[in-house]
């Protein structure tokens, strides 16, 4: 796993400036502590930072093959399949790493050759003799491609801070995309919170030349849940050998490698294969908290002894907030998801013993593991009222309520939703939004996914069931914007590599042409996969209940942290953003404090936003 930036001058006969190459570098060694390279070839620069996985003693980077330069983030996972195909054909190699099978790939078969790759990945091709520049993000966002281009130069990096390092332009919010975090807790699309920089997204190619920049799909994600094509034993068959597949193929590597484990059925899984495997006792890592009702760790410790794992624990105590600053400096952008604290900690404690960690990530996505998918009658309910009762009736109700009205959340969502809504969409109690945020931020258009203006994906969702569709607009949204930049950002952070056997894109598009039965059926979810389980763990962890990877931040918010929380987003700098009405954020935190609501997804969510504009946007304050 490593850390990649570049630089295309388009203007003739200028190179980049390699200060501004170094400091690129420097911003983003946390992903690549082992050895940096910069290359200046022509008007590219490339610059990459290595953690050493693969073929520790060559495969460093920038790499060339010819007129061709490459810098990769990420690992191939059937490179050595790819590489016999290539040497069956009289290719011969000197390194021994993936880097240089891609590099020889994409030279022979250019973006043609990104359908073969298996694995998670962000790269950036510079041809010399082409003069053209591409960028490459692997199927489902696990690794990160930011970009800017301004007629000057295109400017590329696996982290935002990066493109900012280079320097060469200001700093300002995008308005659309704060809509966006203030709405889902993250920025949603290609526009990102610094106004010009973008996001490549999955499944996506960027092409540069002669100073036109296109970008292109790949690949695309297709759900095709028809009548059974294979028998429900035969499905079962057919996804225990994948499982075993996918996991087999993460395991290799030159380096110590573990894995996470929740106690839950996905990670639970994945550390049983993991076990079948090898030949030595597998090792896990579990956080836990003090508080009863959020610590998982009881439920880990079940699963390692019945596996025989080599495993540890640690314990997250309020005092973790106290590295708010850092996780928001290693996100990026604003992320409302306070996950990201245990997080970064079992991050940590793996990092402590291992350089390579499995994890359990995308199992809800891929198997239709979420509570929601459960109660889907509720919001196509909602959807069959008649327009002009939710719409003529409902809605001016909701104006005239007080946010803290029991029932609100249900009649908020009755006035708004539409057929093509999924639970959630609507984000994180969107009443505050509209109370909370000043008209002039209400009002800003949203940064919005060209999905949302594709006619053909929306005629394929219309032709899928319910959970089949809240499934695709999960995988493609939900599941890049939060769960894997959470994962990447806090595993980078500690140069930690995690990887995730569940979302291999061929067990992805195998479960997503299977029928709906096969996931979700009675009131159980991940049928399938529950089998499988039932296989190779106890009964517990079939029958336990769904936990999230959350933190007790409504209680924390009420007693430790309270006082600082207010402090911070009642600060008159704050204040002076013009973001908020204060008069409603005082009655937000007033209501949180005496317990009378919950607010404390939004709490967090703001106090994240405001320690990000401090680090990145302040020009006193910020760090790059």
């Amino acid at each position: 796993m490593c850390g990649i930036a570049g630089v295309l001058e388009l203007a003739p006969g200028r190179s980049p400036d390699r200060e501004g190459l170094a400091r690129m570098a420097h911003v983003i060694r946390h992903r690549g502590p082992d050895a940096e390279g910069i290359e200046v070839v022509g008007p590219a620069g490339l610059v990459h930072r290595r953690l050493s996985i693969i073929d520790l003693a060559t495969g460093g980077q920038p790499m060339s093959d010819g007129p061709v330069w490459v810098v990769f983030n990420g690992e191939i996972y059937n490179f050595l399949e790819l590489r016999a195909e290539l040497e069956a054909k009289g290719e011969r190699f000197a390194t021994k790493s993936d880097t240089e099978v891609l590099l020889r790939l994409f030279r022979q078969r250019g973006v043609e050759s990104f359908s073969k790759w298996n694995g998670m990945f962000a790269c950036g091709f510079w041809d010399q003799s082409e003069r053209e520049l591409v960028l490459v993000r692997d199927r489902l966002g696990k690794k990160p491609l930011y970009w800017r281009a301004d007629g000057e130069r295109i400017v590329y990096a696996s982290e935002l801070k990066a493109i900012l390092a280079y320097g060469a332009f200001d700093r300002r919010v995008d308005s659309g995309a704060l809509q966006e975090y203030l709405t889902y807790s993250y920025p949603v699309g290609e526009r990102t919170m610094i106004e010009g920089v973008r996001r490549l997204l999955p499944g996506h190619y960027l092409r540069a030349k002669d100073g036109a920049i296109e970008t292109h799909p790949y690949w695309s994600l297709r759900f095709d849940p028809a009548p059974a094509r294979l028998s429900e034993p035969e499905a079962e068959e057919r996804l225990e050998a994948l499982l075993a597949q996918c996991v087999r193929r993460r395991m290799i590597s030159d380096v110590p490698l573990g894995a996470f484990l929740s106690g839950g059925l996905d990670s639970s899984v994945v550390v049983a294969l993991m076990a079948e495997a090898s030949a030595r006792p597998v090792k896990t890592f579990t956080i836990g908290f003090e508080e009863a009702g959020y610590s998982e760790a009881e439920d880990a410790r079940v699963v390692a002894r019945h596996l025989g794992t080599e495993h540890h624990e640690t314990t997250v105590k309020p005092a973790a907030f106290d590295i708010l600053p850092e996780l928001v400096w290693h996100l990026d952008e604003p992320f409302g998801d306070s996950s990201s604290v245990p997080t970064y900690y079992v991050c940590k404690a793996a990092r402590e013993g291992v350089t390579v960690a499995l994890s359990g990530d995308g199992g809800d996505e891929v198997f239709a593991g979420y509570s929601r998918y459960l109660g889907l009658g509720r919001y196509r309910r909602m959807t069959s009222i008649p327009g002009w009762i939710r719409g003529g009736l409902v809605s001016p109700l909701v104006r005239t309520l007080p946010i803290d009205a029991p029932g609100y959340n249900y009649l908020y969502a009755m006035a708004h939703w539409s057929a093509h809504e999924r639970p959630g969409s609507l984000g994180i109690f969107p009443y505050v939004r509209e109370r909370l945020l000043r008209p002039s931020i209400r009002r800003a258009p949203a940064a919005r996914s060209p999905l949302e203006t594709d006619a053909a994906f929306w005629r394929h969702l219309d032709t899928l069931d319910p959970v089949s569709r809240y499934q695709l607009l999960d995988t493609l949204f939900y599941l890049p914007g939060d769960i894997l930049t959470k994962v990447d950002r806090m595993s980078m952070a500690v140069s930690l590599e995690a990887r995730s056997p569940l979302l291999d894109y061929e067990l992805v598009e195998f479960m997503a042409g299977l029928p709906v039965e096969y996931k979700l059926r009675e009131g159980t979810t991940k049928v399938l996969l529950r089998k499988i389980a039932a296989k190779r763990l106890p009964a517990s962890v079939l029958t336990k209940r769904k936990q999230g990877f959350a933190v007790p931040q409504d209680r924390w918010f009420r007693s430790e942290l309270r006082s600082s929380s207010e402090e911070i987003l009642l600060d008159s700098g704050s204040l002076a953003r013009g973001y908020f009405e204060e008069g409603v954020l005082r009655r937000m935190l007033r209501h949180h404090r005496t317990g009378e609501r919950d607010y404390s997804s939004w709490i967090w969510c703001l106090l994240v936003l405001e320690m990000w504009h401090r680090l990145f946007i302040d020009a006193g304050t910020r760090r790059v």
